[in-house]
């Protein structure tokens, strides 16, 4: 890669996977920090289900990069720089490269500022919204296959993560009991309520990047937003679907309860600056409670995304023999075809390890069975359970109200 993209004093960084199962090599060299994306072609019009999101993810990756550099939206996301295909032997892949002039590392948990941040960031993508409109309906089409496969296998997701909360992993979790109830009643609330049939959602839609979480937002050592990552969820969205996702999968419980609205403050007047929306500040604050149960519910599909079969029994360990086995099988037999579109991408390396995701449910199963710090593991559960019980609440009307002022959250305690 090195030699074909000619850079010289080339350190390659761990090779990594993606969520949908893009392969992603880190190369620092002279001449910048580049991110070289690669996916098997493949030759036939129709593929499996699994194959076809992977493509799909790929390919809406490419759609933003390209466009975005062509456009010269200023967004702090990796510029296009060369697309091509490589073969191993009778395998071809498809690869696009991007490059960024600093490489920032990503945080396990964001501090307001860094939120507000990422929030500047999501306004200048939402107020370049007519300028992106001509890739929307690829981006749209190619979302829709994913949406399609993590529909195919949430079930089984939630299956082995009742597994894993009610064994010995349930200490971690303040009513690890009501878990299952919960995630029923979420289920529940988003087979029934569709957005399609949302004229309001509809109306207000825009460019979002689909999985907004610490883990995709790098930061430099002086604490400044460098580069958002993984655009492959791109697609047409609510506007509070970004930073809610965010909030709910990388802030402190404090912050998302009692200051969730101090970052959409900051998003809300950035994007009044740049390009006024078609709707208001307490618009955002309603949509924000409508859209947690979803961004709760979006983490059970991360649980299959993970490397290597290893995974599977750091998570056995830590439950009993039994329910190891069950949940063991469960977890090869979902997952074998995604495995099996995995090796294609490992051809090139030895061996590939993924970067933890913030408190998606894969980073809290793995973090659960495998950290040595109690502390992270209590602080993980702690943050997805909460965001757990806050959407079952909100939809059943017994959430207590936050009392945080749409217009006047940007006060200190004390001056209120």
């Amino acid at each position: 890669m090195a030699k074909t993209l000619e850079l010289t004093n080339v350190t390659e960084l761990e090779p990594f996977a993606t969520i949908n199962g893009v392969t992603v090599v880190e190369l620092d060299a002279a001449e910048g920090h580049f991110r070289v994306h690669l996916v098997r072609d493949s030759e036939y019009l129709n593929v499996q289900l699994e194959e076809g999101s992977k493509l799909a993810a790929y390919y809406n990756s490419l759609f933003w990069h390209e466009i975005s550099t062509a456009e010269k939206i200023s967004i702090a996301s990796g510029q296009f720089y060369k697309r091509f295909r490589v073969s191993d032997g009778d395998v071809k892949h498809s690869v696009f490269v991007t490059k960024s002039e600093k490489r920032g590392s990503a945080r396990s948990r964001l501090t307001l500022p860094e939120l507000e941040q990422v929030a500047q960031e999501i306004a200048t993508l939402h107020a370049a919204n007519s300028r992106l409109s001509r890739c929307a309906m690829d981006v749209e089409e190619n979302y829709g296959n994913i949406k399609m496969y993590r529909k195919k296998i949430q079930r089984e997701v939630i299956e082995i993560l009742e597994s894993a909360v009610t064994q010995e992993l349930a200490r971690y979790f303040m009513n690890p009991a009501s878990i299952a109830q919960k995630v029923g009643i979420l289920t529940h609330h988003l087979e029934t309520h569709k957005e399609e049939d949302d004229e309001e959602n509809h109306q207000h839609k825009v460019i979002t990047h689909g999985r907004l979480s610490a883990d995709t937002c790098r930061f430099d050592e002086d604490g400044k937003l460098v580069e958002i990552t993984e655009w492959e969820n791109i697609h047409l969205g609510n506007p509070v679907e970004d930073l809610t996702n965010l909030l709910v999968t990388s802030a402190d419980v404090d912050i998302r309860r009692k200051k969730f609205m101090k970052v959409f403050q900051v998003y809300f007047y950035s994007l009044v600056d740049m390009h006024p929306p078609n709707f208001q500040l307490p618009d955002l604050k309603r949509w924000f409670k409508e859209f947690e149960a979803k961004a709760v519910m979006n983490g059970l599909v991360d649980v299959l995304k993970c490397e290597q079969p290893s995974y599977y029994c750091k998570i056995s360990v830590a439950l009993d023999a039994e329910a190891s086995n069950r949940t063991a099988e469960w977890l090869w037999c979902f997952s074998r075809t995604f495995f099996e579109i995995m090796i294609f991408n490992c051809a090139f390396f030895d061996e590939m390890q993924t970067p933890l995701s913030s408190d998606s449910i894969e980073s809290l199963l793995l973090t659960l069975a495998d950290s040595p710090d109690e502390n992270l593991k209590r602080e993980a559960a702690h943050r997805w359970e909460t965001s757990l019980d806050d959407s079952v609440d909100f939809l059943t009307g017994n959430y207590i109200s936050d009392h945080e002022h749409t217009f006047f959250s940007h006060k200190d305690e004390d001056e209120d």
